[in-house]
């Protein structure tokens, strides 16, 4: 059986970075996870790239949310990517792609947020 998910890792000082192609399931998650496990016991910073993923599956979300140990400094994980936010467990920090007080519709002239429009929600308060 042919694999539709691989990721790849390089490391610059203390940072870690660790980009995903494919799709992102329950599998993908689990060696994601074990990546994660990598960088923390080095005590580096983490930057997840989802830019090359052609699908986020909810059960990868998940899988990821459950598994990523309870003593892991989730603000030391940064998703960043057109897929970031479909696989973005709590606590972690999400990067935004788009310049500081943008407002993103999706319909940016080249926008990676365009794949998921109905996912992108304006704040109540207008963003102020």
């Amino acid at each position: 059986m042919e694999s539709n998910f691989h990721l790849e890792t390089s490391r610059k000082g203390h940072e870690y970075h660790i980009n995903l192609h494919g799709v992102f399931d329950g599998a993908s998650a689990f060696e994601l996870l074990g990546a994660i496990r990598h960088g923390k016991k080095q005590g580096l910073t983490m930057f997840i790239d989802t830019n090359h993923l052609r699908e986020a599956l909810p059960f990868g979300r998940m899988i990821l949310e459950l598994h990523l140990p309870k003593n892991c400094n989730r603000q030391k994980l940064n998703f960043k990517g057109c897929r970031a936010e479909a696989i973005l467990p709590k606590g972690c920090r999400l990067l935004n792609h788009h310049k500081k007080g943008h407002k993103c519709t999706g319909e940016c002239k080249n926008c990676p947020m365009s794949w998921n429009r109905s996912a992108i929600t304006t704040p109540k308060n207008g963003g102020k």
